[in-house]
């Protein structure tokens, strides 16, 4: 299990909540917001930190 400090997890729920926040309204109804969140954790959790590369993952990274 990954230990994340307060200021990281501040970093991964912008960089989920700006993910979020790309996709077109008819997507949401398809994307669950707790996948995308799964794919960043798995990301910050192998040291992953840049919020770019977060959102990336959220967007476009595979199923959890």
């Amino acid at each position: 299990m990954a230990y994340f400090s307060s200021e990281t997890l501040g970093l991964l729920r912008t960089a989920l909540d700006e993910a979020w926040g790309l996709l077109p309204d008819h997507r949401k109804f398809e994307v669950q917001k707790s996948d995308m969140a799964l794919r960043i954790l798995r990301r910050a959790s192998e040291g992953e930190r840049d919020p770019v590369k977060l959102r990336a993952a959220a967007l476009n990274g595979p199923a959890p």
